[in-house]
């Protein structure tokens, strides 16, 4: 089961699995949007998965302040939602490729 927390003082989300860090999107809050700065994933097996779980966290958490999102980060703009089904307001200006996957094969 996955867990989120904001870490404010780093200005990330992290998210965890039972004992360890699996991800973490880099954010960064101008007057009145929140900017997805960068998405790293920190445990390789699943990482997919962990992508697509924290930014949909993520974006559950910033559509709870009711703020907008700018997203600058192209892996995290692969997993967010279409605009009909988003949470909070989305403005992409790092389009993504057209490969969504991350894990090497």
């Amino acid at each position: 089961m996955y867990t989120m927390l904001d870490n404010r003082g780093a200005s990330k989300f992290d998210l965890y699995l039972p004992g360890k860090l699996v991800a973490s999107l880099h954010y960064s809050i101008e007057r009145d949007r929140v900017l997805f700065v960068y998405l790293e994933v920190i445990e390789s097996d699943a990482a997919d998965q962990h992508c697509a779980e924290l930014v949909s966290q993520a974006m559950k958490d910033v559509s709870m302040r009711r703020l907008p999102v700018v997203n600058t980060c192209p892996i995290a703009a692969k997993y967010l939602p279409p605009p009909e089904l988003s949470p909070a307001p989305v403005v992409i200006v790092e389009r993504p490729s057209t490969d969504r996957s991350l894990d090497p094969k």
